[in-house]
């Protein structure tokens, strides 16, 4: 019997979706379910804290999770990877709300930076707190504050993303520890001017496209992509020659699974510089009448990914996830396990058993949500044996990779915990073995539960 073609998998996918829908087994996904959750979280941060209610916000926030908790059980849809983003997004909804309602006082603890009137009809930029008038400019900044993720113009700017430009810097009337002035050389240059920035971000996006473009060719010829898991059959050619290594196939299809993600993601990412940075330069008035924020500077545009090599050669596994890896979720994650854990004092014995916690709550939470995709998807996944166990032993990776090198080494070695200095080569071929072998060990989890899902079913460019 001739395999199933990519066109068979195609319609018999869509024919398993319609015959759920028809027999009443799953729910189709309504505007008003992308909506309301939206809504929610704008009314009641556009309600002052002093002047509204008292428990407003923990109470819009529950109507959130019992939302989101409605929609991953019931409502399934073909769009956003089989299904997978109606799992992810509404959980990450609340994460992000928690963090912005529960977990922090918008109006105590976040400031945006914004134009202001300057000397000589210059502009500079300034902290805005919270608006209380006029209502329009509160509308914006809540707005603003909703939709992003990584702060590059908050007081709460991921560290990642570096310190802002001494240019900027020098502005600010009261400049935070965070945001110390640098000055503008090899380490902290100054930014590109943003025309060159977009020139940059739009050779990224076509290559992330045709990037992407390729991966997906790769994948329709391979079955096991389209959700045959249990018993794949051997990958097409030239990859026929990994057959005899099942260890080999498996690392080709988890390094293809994580190409593809990568690829995703950086061609997503890339629209948002050139529509909002785009708007700035072509239409430099309406960009100035729509927000306060400077959206014709490139400092405003950080790249999603950090440097590969750099990360992964110094730092391990932990460069992976925390400097090369997007750091969408970062603060969210982060404020909710400052919330749940006590801030002992820096001196604190008990501060390194914070940090511990932090980085297990991190990646549950991560494990959690992606888990939640994978559940929402209407084909039989395994989102915790699958999903969520790969970002749980992200975490375990870490652990095991610093006590090598903080504990046991040294021990062995026979020096002092930290004294202990491998040269520079020994050291960064180490972090880069570890970091590479832990992900192949792990990918196979959160490869076979997104090819289970049909996850690479979904056609992101046209021409299928």
């Amino acid at each position: 019997m001739a395999a199933p073609s990519y066109r068979q998998f195609i319609r018999d996918n869509h024919d398993q979706f319609e015959s759920l829908i028809q027999n009443g087994t799953v729910q189709p996904v309504l505007l008003w379910h992308l909506v309301l959750p939206v809504l929610l979280p704008i009314v009641a941060l556009l309600i002052p804290r002093p002047t509204g209610p008292r428990h407003l916000r923990p109470l819009v926030l529950g109507c959130i999770i019992a939302l989101a908790i409605d929609f991953i059980r019931r409502r399934r849809m073909l769009l956003g990877g089989n299904g997978y983003m109606g799992g992810l997004v509404p959980a990450w909804w609340c994460i992000w709300s928690a963090t912005l309602l529960v977990f922090h006082d918008a109006e105590r603890d976040f400031r945006r930076l914004e134009r202001r009137p300057g000397q000589q009809q210059e502009e500079v930029v300034g902290w805005q707190t919270y608006p209380s008038r006029p209502f329009s400019h509160r509308l914006n900044w809540v707005l603003g504050l909703l939709t992003n993720m990584r702060g590059p113009e908050w007081n709460w700017r991921i560290s990642s993303l570096g310190p802002l430009p001494a240019s900027v810097q020098s502005q600010l009337d009261s400049p935070t520890p965070r945001f110390r002035p640098e000055p503008d050389d090899a380490s902290n240059p100054p930014p590109p001017p943003l025309r060159l920035h977009l020139r940059a971000v739009l050779a990224l996006c076509l290559q992330s496209y045709l990037a992407l473009d390729l991966i997906k060719l790769l994948m329709i010829r391979d079955h096991y992509f389209m959700g045959l898991v249990t018993d794949p059959p051997t990958p097409p050619f030239p990859f026929t020659r990994l057959s005899p290594s099942p260890f080999l196939v498996q690392a080709y299809r988890s390094a293809l699974t994580g190409l593809g993600v990568l690829s995703a993601l950086t061609y997503v990412t890339s629209f948002n510089p050139l529509l909002f940075g785009g708007l700035s330069l072509a239409f430099p008035r309406a960009a100035r009448a729509i927000t306060s924020t400077p959206l014709d500077v490139a400092w405003l545009y950080p790249p999603t990914f950090g440097s590969f090599l750099p990360s992964i050669l110094d730092a391990g596994l932990v460069g992976v996830w925390s400097h090369w890896w997007h750091q969408i979720f970062r603060f969210g994650f982060i404020s909710t396990a400052r919330a749940l854990t006590p801030a002992p004092h820096s001196t604190h014995p008990l501060r390194p058993l914070r940090r511990v916690i932090t980085l297990l709550v991190a990646f549950s939470l991560s494990g959690a949500l992606h888990a939640c995709g994978s559940y929402a998807q209407f084909r039989p996944t395994h989102p915790i044996s699958g999903t969520y166990r790969f970002f749980i032993l992200q975490a375990v990776g870490i652990l095991l990779q610093e006590f090598w090198c903080r504990t046991f080494l040294p021990r062995v070695l026979g020096g002092a915990p930290r004294a202990v200095k491998l040269p520079g080569p020994v050291r960064r071929a180490g972090n880069a073995a570890f970091a590479l072998g832990w992900l192949l060990f792990t990918g196979r989890f959160i490869a076979d539960d997104f090819s289970r899902g049909g996850l690479w079913l979904t056609e992101p460019l046209p021409g299928y």
